[in-house]
């Protein structure tokens, strides 16, 4: 969604792993999720990790996303439970636009995108580890819950401290933590590495956001859309004006709306200037981080063949 979503993305995608196990059993941890304590500030995902990590390639993640799942739907069954591997990215055509919709082909295919927010919620809702959980006795549902996540209070739990305040924790003993120190060896390393990296967009955005460059070019799209009929300050005002999805047809007015802001990014150079200015603050924001970044570059470089031993054995 351009300017910032409107609608969250369930984390589950967002971190590889189901959060069904948690409905299912109301209010339970989701599988493999993190957890902040009661105190000081708590840490917020990013989109996913593909999108804000600086480490892996698309197939790269893509590959160490499915034996992941593999990894997990095998830590389960020994442990009494059924898990179906959960796809990286269940709806592929859903973008990001966090500075502005800069697609004019994407614009007037899908609008801002709430038709394929309402496939991604379907895509959760048809989940089969929903329907598993849901099945399942309370009690037994919330043994699969242990399972996956274990106890993020545990004494020897993972701990990461967020680059914005606060610390996530998890179990270490979770079939999530299995499958991952499988993969990448030094399990707290690469939960300190990944959680921090991950959490690198938002300061990221920010930044851009926050960039007087960036306000010049919003100064020059405002004029442009004030020319095309449209009155909005910045492309998030415009995003924001457009209602939830009621169908999975994309009205045509969302399209027109969306279309324009499209064709004015291009036409100021607002998608030009949000790029560069992307790029340049990630730089500088990864600089802020060389450990994590570097132990991120390097573990996942080291996990990709064992990785793809897993997917070989199915």
């Amino acid at each position: 969604m351009a300017g910032g979503s409107r609608r969250s993305r369930s984390w589950w995608y967002a971190v590889a792993v189901p959060a069904v196990l948690a409905v299912a059993v109301g209010g339970a941890l989701g599988a493999g999720r993190d957890t902040t304590p009661p105190r000081g500030d708590h840490g917020v995902a990013g989109p996913h990790p593909a999108a804000t990590a600086p480490a892996s390639s698309a197939p790269a993640a893509e590959v160490l996303h499915a034996a992941t799942q593999l990894l997990i739907r095998d830590c389960m069954q020994r442990r009494g439970f059924r898990y179906w591997p959960v796809p990286r990215r269940p709806v592929p055509e859903l973008r990001e636009f966090p500075y502005v919709l800069d697609d004019v082909s994407y614009a007037r295919r899908y609008g801002y995108g709430g038709v394929l927010e309402r496939r991604f919620q379907a895509a959760m809702a048809a989940d089969p580890n929903a329907r598993y959980a849901r099945e399942l006795p309370p009690e037994r549902a919330a043994a699969a819950v242990r399972a996956v996540n274990g106890d993020p209070g545990e004494p020897d739990a993972l701990r990461a401290t967020l680059p914005a305040g606060g610390v996530l924790r998890r179990s270490s003993h979770s079939c999530t933590s299995e499958a991952e120190r499988h993969l990448y060896g030094d399990l707290p390393a690469w939960y300190r590495a990944a959680r921090t990296t991950d959490n690198l967009a938002g300061l990221r955005v920010g930044r851009v956001l926050a960039d007087p460059r960036y306000a010049e070019g919003v100064t020059a799209w405002r004029r442009c859309m004030r020319g095309a009929g449209h009155e909005y300050a910045d492309p998030a005002a415009a995003r924001a004006s457009v209602p939830e999805p009621v169908s999975d047809t994309v009205p045509p007015g969302e399209v027109r709306l969306a279309v324009a802001e499209a064709t004015c990014a291009a036409e100021t150079g607002l998608g030009r200037l949000a790029r560069r200015l992307d790029a340049e603050h990630r730089r500088a924001v990864e600089r802020q981080f060389p450990t994590q970044v570097a132990d991120r570059l390097r573990l996942e470089g080291a996990a990709l063949p064992r990785a793809r031993a897993v997917l070989a054995g199915g």
